[in-house]
């Protein structure tokens, strides 16, 4: 089920309630702390996953609510192999206003390449399905 707002809201509002859910959701969850993986190896795996669902988008491979699901449903995932501290710091850099920006316009400089590619595109419907069978798994969280 994914949540439709009666009414526009901006991003920065947007960023804000995501950030919000985010924390919410993994403040009930029990980490699943990974020894050894922290905020930087986090930090480059977001970037990279943000980046495949943007150039998703940008190809339309995924609708726009579809990249959005899997970037929150990403972010989650990887929040709950975090520390509390790095879990608050991962949140707080894909919340940043500059950030998606940053990524978006990377998938976009990079789409006459990437959306040729059928690497890029397999690769997008493989960790958007392997997703869904988690998110299925726990319960449907999103």
């Amino acid at each position: 089920m994914r949540l439709r707002l009666a009414m526009p809201v901006n991003r920065r509002q947007l960023r804000a309630f995501t950030a919000a859910a985010i924390l919410i959701a993994c403040a009930g969850a029990q980490a699943n702390e990974v020894p050894g993986y922290g905020f930087e190896s986090a930090a480059q795996e977001i970037t990279q996953l943000f980046w495949l669902a943007e150039t998703a988008n940008v190809c339309a491979w995924a609708t726009r609510d579809d990249a959005d699901w899997f970037k929150l449903f990403s972010v989650r995932f990887l929040a709950d192999h975090l520390s509390e501290p790095n879990r608050l710091a991962l949140v707080s850099m894909v919340t940043q206003d500059s950030y998606e920006k940053a990524v978006r316009q990377a998938a976009e400089e990079g789409a006459g390449q990437n959306c040729a590619s059928r690497h890029w595109e397999l690769g997008w419907a493989s960790y958007l399905s392997a997703a869904v069978a988690h998110d299925n798994e726990q319960g449907g969280a999103q």
